[in-house]
């Protein structure tokens, strides 16, 4: 049954720093392991109906083309039905009371992308490829995400702290070549610690935002449910991190920051006011790191000139070169930056896989090929100073210092000294011309077959890479905001103890993962007990027995509107059954039914 392995600097875990769940059977089970049953994971539809039904899964609703492939969406339903986001968050008119979070998460992307523009158009037309203006002519329309007096009340009451909460900025336009440069004025503590970053007074943050300086919250989402269970959803629709800073800019041709590209995929939600934005082509597509500030002699003619007004939305992907100015009126500008798919590119997913492909290569019993010498004198004929090597004599030497085979002392031509010393110097430089090519191309075929042998085992580590970034993902992401229908049923909302009879699911699909480790234990990794604050938490996933983890992934995979019944879980023993429902039930990954 599951034990506590807590880890060190990862994102989830309790804040007691161990995990609520960390209950531990004396029964010892020795049966024969079962095969995983992956219900929601296999693409071929009645296949999936049939394994489901032979393992007593329940058939799930969500087994479809657009939830194994999200690209592929029925475009007439997307903009169709739209609903405000904060209904779409807490429930309203027109909310199904079993609808499934992917479902909402769905809805909220295409409420704000609006209704002419759906959800498989923007992922096949815009994402990662170009910028998009949602100009939705509805200035309430965000009117519950966010305010400037919610924001007036966190730094009255919430204690908030410059550099980890909150930045006061402001920027300087030079009259001489229309530079921009960016001023930030936290004050820093002595110790130059953020854990003794000074907490900002509310009479100092608003007198400079009254001179004209920028007000950015780092971590909206702390000290506002909304954002929390917004920026929560939306990891749903992404299936990776999402965040937020909020920016809070005062009329009068104000900005805050100095024209720059970031790493992230950004959505910018106009909450009130008005602000007018400049965005200029990305000189490096995709980027994984953030921009230095660009000067004004740096900057093209901007591809969009925009004026984003309270309701707006506006996409930007990663890359595209930015500034943002509120207008010359008094009135104040706030938005909402949505941030998503930093650091989640096909590089990090290989930053991962290779290395361990190449240290698994390398420590092979079954072959000694990377372990082999490199060959003798490589580096007279390899590099790039051999392209236009003239030293004729030193070529000489090194080929027959290095040359096999048919290859003898005497060259590769078989040729003699006598032969040799005959040749002209255009037939010398032809011979030596071949001699190198001859030995640059034996050093590159066998480097690539060295190469390849790396590029197998990573083929073959694949699925475990993508289990590595799984629980990467899951150590970033922010808890959980659960809506009622989701926490009714769950250990927050009242101690059950579970039965055979009992029905249960997952509270919400994909807080949880399910990764088989070398040590021949079934480990489940969870962000239930993650921290609002980054990386605020310890990991504390659980362990459980291998022959466990058919059950386990029968109940991880069992999302809403089904229910599965615990005497239908994968084990021969009804205790076990029972023991493991009730440990995930503990932790708050799984919800019961309550009547």
């Amino acid at each position: 049954m599951p034990k506590s392995a807590e880890e060190e600097g990862g994102g989830g875990g309790s804040a007691s720093g161990g995990s609520r769940a960390a209950r531990k059977r004396q029964k010892k089970r020795r049966q024969q392991q079962k095969p995983l049953i992956k219900a929601s994971d296999n693409d071929k539809g009645n296949e999936d109906v049939e394994k489901c039904k032979r393992a007593k899964l329940p058939v799930s609703s969500k087994m479809n083309e657009s939830s194994v492939c999200p690209d592929k969406i029925d475009d007439a339903k997307d903009a169709t039905g739209l609903r405000s986001p904060h209904d779409i968050l807490f429930g309203g008119e027109g909310i199904d009371e079993v609808e499934p979070a992917m479902d909402r998460a769905r809805a909220l992307l295409q409420s704000l992308l609006g209704a002419d523009v759906s959800v498989g158009q923007f992922y096949r037309e815009y994402w990662e490829k170009k910028c998009l203006h949602v100009a939705r002519n509805d200035v309430r329309f965000f009117e519950n995400i966010l305010s400037k007096s919610d924001i007036e009340d966190m730094i009255k009451n919430k204690n908030m702290k410059y550099g980890a909460d909150l930045n006061v900025t402001r920027c300087e336009k030079s009259e001489r070549n229309g530079d921009v440069t960016r001023l930030t004025l936290d004050p820093l503590p002595d110790s130059g610690k953020i854990e003794d970053a000074i907490v900002a007074k509310s009479t100092d943050v608003w007198t400079n935002f009254e001179n004209g300086c920028s007000v950015r919250l780092l971590c909206p989402h702390l000290y506002s449910p909304t954002v929390h269970h917004l920026l929560s959803l939306l990891e749903s629709e992404f299936g990776c991190m999402v965040g937020a800073n909020a920016y809070l800019t005062p009329g009068k041709a104000s900005q805050g920051f100095s024209p720059h590209y970031d790493d992230i995929e950004a959505i910018i939600l106009q909450l009130e006011g008005k602000k007018r934005w400049k965005i200029y082509h990305p000189v490096l597509p995709l980027p994984r790191d953030s921009s230095r500030d660009f000067n004004a002699s740096e900057l093209s003619e901007p591809i969009m000139d925009v004026v984003l007004e309270a309701g707006d939305v506006l996409y930007m992907p990663r890359g595209w070169i930015h500034q943002a100015v509120t207008l010359r009126d008094n009135e104040h500008s706030l938005h909402l930056t949505v941030s998503t798919m930093q650091r989640w590119s096909w590089a990090d997913f290989l930053e991962i896989l290779m290395p361990n492909a190449l240290q698994t290569a390398i420590e092979s019993e079954s072959s000694s090929s990377l372990r082999e010498g490199l060959p003798r004198n490589f580096l007279s004929y390899m590099g790039f100073m051999h392209d236009t090597n003239e030293d004729y004599d030193r070529m000489i030497n090194a080929q027959r210092a290095t040359l096999t085979g048919d290859i003898d002392k005497k060259g590769s031509c078989n040729l003699d000294d006598d032969e040799i010393g005959t040749m002209t110097q255009d037939e010398l430089e032809e011979l030596k011309r071949k001699e190198i090519n001859k030995l640059q191309k034996g050093f590159r075929e066998k480097a690539k077959t060295k190469i390849m042998k790396v590029a197998k085992e990573a083929l073959a580590m694949v699925d475990a890479t993508c289990d590595e970034i799984g629980k990467r993902f899951l150590s970033d992401r922010l808890p959980p905001a659960l809506i009622q229908t989701e926490s009714e049923g769950t250990f927050e909302t009242g101690t059950k103890r579970i039965s055979s009879e009992t029905l249960c699911r997952m509270a919400r699909e994909g807080i949880a993962r399910l990764v088989l480790e070398k040590d021949d234990k079934a480990v489940l990794y969870h962000c239930i007990d993650n921290s609002l604050r980054f990386h605020g938490n310890p990991l504390s996933p659980l362990e459980f027995e291998l022959e466990d983890a058919p059950a386990i992934e029968q109940l991880i995979t069992t999302i809403e509107p089904d229910w599965l019944c615990v005497n239908d879980l994968i084990h021969e023993d009804v205790e076990d059954r029972i023991a493991i429902a009730q440990a995930l039930y503990d932790e708050g990954f799984i919800t019961i039914k309550l009547d």
